[in-house]
Order: C-alpha cells, then sequence, then structure tokens
C-alpha cells in the first residue's frame, strides 16, 4: 500500500492485515525500493504523493510487467482521473472515503479476476479476547454465553482497530478516521470516548480482571489483553 497519510496507512494496514500481508511505502521512491526487493500479489496505490504522482509509478510498472494488479485509492474522483488511471493499466479506482469491506472485496475480486494462484485471504477470520470471541468477515460479537453482543458500525470499526493494533496505542483522531471510513460517519473525537465507554460496557469490561480496552491518559486507547 503507497499512502503518505501516515493515519490512514496505518489504518488500512491494521485493516487488511488479519487476511494479508501488507507492506507499506509513503512515496514514490519507497514504493518503487519495495518492489525491486518483493514479490507482491496486488498493490494499492494514492495519486497524491509527496515525490511523484502515484499514476507515474503505475506507467512504470505497467511498463515492466502486467503483474502486479493495481488499485487506485485515491480522493480524487472526476472522471479524468479514473480514466486515466485505468487507461494507464490499473485494474480498479476506489475514492476516499470508503468502506473498508468495501476495499477487502475489491482486492479479492482483482484477485481472483487476473491472478487465480495468488493467496486469498486466510481463513483464521475468527479473534478470542478472552471470553469475548469476533467475526471479523460477519461483523458480528459474542459473549462467553455465545450470546450476539449488537454493536453498531462504528462501534465495530473502532473496536477493530483497537484489536488490530496489537497493543499499539491508536490516538482518538487516528480512531477518528476508522469511524470516518464507514458511510454513516459524523464524529469528533469526545465521539470517540463515547463509542469506546458505550463497547467497554456492552462487552462488560468494566470488572476487576484484565480490561479489554485501556486508556493511555493524554494518548488514546490500546488493547489491554492478548489477541488468540
Amino acid at each position: 500500500m503507497v499512502e503518505d497519510d501516515p493515519s490512514l496507512l496505518a489504518l488500512t494496514s491494521a485493516l487488511l492485515r488479519p487476511h494479508y500481508n501488507v507492506l507499506q511505502a509513503s512515496n514514490v521512491a519507497d514504493a518503487r525500493a519495495t518492489l525491486a526487493s518483493q514479490s507482491v500479489d496486488i498493490a494499492l496505490l494514492d495519486l497524491g504523493l509527496p515525490d511523484e504522482d502515484g499514476l507515474v509509478l503505475a506507467r512504470s510498472m505497467r511498463a515492466k510487467s502486467a503483474h502486479p494488479p493495481i488499485i487506485f485509492v485515491s480522493s480524487r474522483n472526476s472522471a479524468s482521473d479514473k480514466i486515466s488511471g485505468l487507461d494507464i493499466g490499473g485494474d480498479d479506482y476506489l475514492t476516499k472515503p470508503f468502506d473498508p469491506d468495501e476495499l477487502l472485496s475489491r482486492i479479492n475480486a482483482v484477485l481472483r479476476r487476473t491472478n487465480p494462484q495468488a493467496q486469498m485471504p486466510r481463513q483464521d477470520t475468527k479473534v478470542r479476547l478472552g471470553e469475548i470471541e469476533i467475526d471479523l468477515d460477519s461483523r458480528q460479537v459474542w459473549n462467553a454465553q455465545h450470546e450476539v453482543i449488537p454493536v453498531t458500525r462504528a462501534e465495530f470499526d473502532v473496536l477493530m482497530a483497537i484489536v488490530n493494533a496489537n497493543g499499539r496505542v491508536l490516538s482518538r483522531s487516528v480512531l477518528l478516521d476508522a469511524v470516518a471510513l464507514s458511510p454513516d460517519h459524523d464524529a469528533g473525537e469526545r465521539t470517540i470516548d463515547a463509542l469506546v465507554a458505550k463497547i467497554r460496557r456492552k462487552l462488560s469490561d468494566g470488572g476487576d480482571g484484565p480490561k479489554i480496552i485501556v486508556t493511555v491518559h493524554g494518548v488514546g486507547y490500546r488493547l489491554g489483553v492478548t489477541r488468540q
């Protein structure tokens, strides 16, 4: 994934890592260095990069090979930008802000179409946090009695961003990006605190045992238990 917004790069990579290995680059130079040393199944390219336009990178990739397939992920939403990307040899074009489920679906569709032998998403889609179980595909959460815990789209996105960070502290602004990727976003940083409070209440995360979500005062939130 080539993206110069560090929050979006970190967040999207975290959302994809339960399914794929993700290599990151924040500019064209880093992307070229990565592509020279690594074999990849698919490339997600932003257009507005700090050193060169993503179309330049895509053009040089296509001059060498039809592989890997390319999905442009950009805030540019004009028809001319989309046509330019597809004419250069892009396999798909997704505009920001985007739905993370849609991005994953498009990745899978492009891989099935262009490289049937490529590694498909890993099947370990269920995550355990103590007595809580989460299914990444169905976006459902269960308690110890295997009863479904109802969570909203925004609550699930915030919860999974914290889970996928694997103990790294996520600031409220980064978590706000997780909500902003959803179609129903309308939030400020205080809304993140409210969402975390609702998640904790629904997961019964307020007892004397280990906290699933830990507050790092003045910074943000992190996962407080081991992900299994």
